[in-house]
């Protein structure tokens, strides 16, 4: 008769509990505070390049960033601006100046006269015409000013561009930068550098793998492949998700929090199954019949395989949801765009799901196996 209480176990249930109690918390916290925090910008993505805040008063925040991200002479982009109040509300009604000034002769290249938005979100079609930097200014009008008299009109050209005299206005001064190829070096550095340590990671599981594989004494079985192939794939989606965290703060705070919440979800799940293969293995009946495992283990094993199948359709549900429709908390009114990290990230967690179920189908076979050969029900 074998009897695996006194086999010793690694217990993972503790630490579990306290991470989810911890993202529960951080979860509730920020949901609950989201109408004290301001959105920094009402755009349809976060740029990491060309954009810049600045504030104004008391009263306003501007914000702004190119579309493309990674603008080129001769091609039409977007100079997109977002004016907030400080609780990150769009401002309505407002009279603004746009201008662009080459960096390297300070020349006024282009002038947008006075014009009323109607909101604070609006966006100016331009062609640059040299490779080079560049200054946008946008100028602001004071409430108090009046509008009817500028309307449609363009000062003359100012040597000091964040100089405001005479014009009874704010003026902000953003730099950008135009360039025929640092978009696609920057993209391939980041997108390289993702799929850089995807392959680390697999390539130290490979080795893992093949090692046991070639054991004599305790080799791998198909099973425990699918074990570290789940592993592989749950920590591969969580480096996906720490590679794009930051680019979402600037829509919403809670985002890159949720996705850094899930990366580190998706980390302990597979640092757990670590813990949980080695602690399979230290069974002693182990080397002579591979199927066996102990109440204790399937316990465990079906904890932590019922919260990464329930985590992992959560993630994929929400983000088929946020390229559907606008997601919670946006401050867009149209859904997210489908970018080659989400593609990689959904990718390997549809792959992780199907994985999950098998592994939750095979221990529960292990199992009842177990409890079949050992005569013991309570193992």
């Amino acid at each position: 008769m074998i009897n695996c209480r006194s086999i010793p176990f690694k217990s993972f249930t503790t630490p579990l509990i306290i991470i989810i109690a911890i993202t529960l918390f951080f979860s509730f916290f920020f949901l609950n505070s989201s109408i004290d925090i301001s959105v920094y910008g009402h755009f349809s993505h976060s740029a990491h390049y060309n954009n810049g805040q600045i504030g104004i008063g008391n009263e306003f925040s501007i914000f702004q960033q190119m579309e493309p991200e990674y603008p080129k002479p001769n091609d039409t982009s977007y100079i997109q601006f977002s004016i907030q109040d400080k609780q990150g509300r769009d401002v309505s009604n407002k009279v603004v100046m746009v201008e662009i000034y080459s960096t390297l002769t300070n020349e006024r290249i282009a002038a947008f006269p006075w014009t009323i938005v109607e909101i604070g979100d609006f966006q100016i079609p331009f062609i640059f015409p040299k490779i080079g930097n560049y200054q946008i200014v946008l100028s602001l009008l004071n409430n108090e000013a009046n509008s009817e008299e500028i309307l449609n009109t363009v000062p003359p050209p100012r040597a000091l561009l964040g100089d405001s005299s005479n014009c009874n206005c704010e003026r902000a001064v953003f730099n950008i930068s135009i360039g025929e190829s640092f978009g696609f070096i920057f993209i391939t550095v980041i997108y390289g550098s993702i799929l850089g340590v995807i392959l680390i990671v697999g390539s130290v599981l490979a080795w893992m793998f093949l090692s046991r594989r070639k054991s004599k004494t305790n080799p791998i079985s198909n099973d425990e492949f699918i074990k570290y192939s789940v592993l592989f794939l749950a920590v591969g989606a969580a480096i996906v998700h720490l590679a794009v965290y930051s680019g979402h703060a600037t829509l919403r705070l809670e985002y890159s929090i949720f996705l850094l919440s899930a990366a580190g979800g998706q980390l302990f799940y597979g640092i757990s199954y670590i813990f949980l293969i080695f602690s399979d293995d230290r069974l002693s009946i182990k080397k002579t019949d591979k199927k066996f495992i102990s109440k204790e283990y399937y316990k465990k094993s079906k904890i932590l395989n019922s919260i990464g199948l329930a985590g992992s359709l959560v993630l994929i549900g929400l983000y088929i949801y946020s390229v559907t429709f606008p997601p919670p908390l946006s401050p867009n009114a149209h859904p997210e765009d489908v970018d080659l990290a989400g593609i990689i990230d959904k990718s390997l967690e549809i792959i992780l799901v199907i994985g999950i179920i098998y592994l939750i189908r095979t221990e529960k076979r292990r199992y009842l196996y177990s409890r079949e050969i050992s005569g013991n029900r309570n193992l």
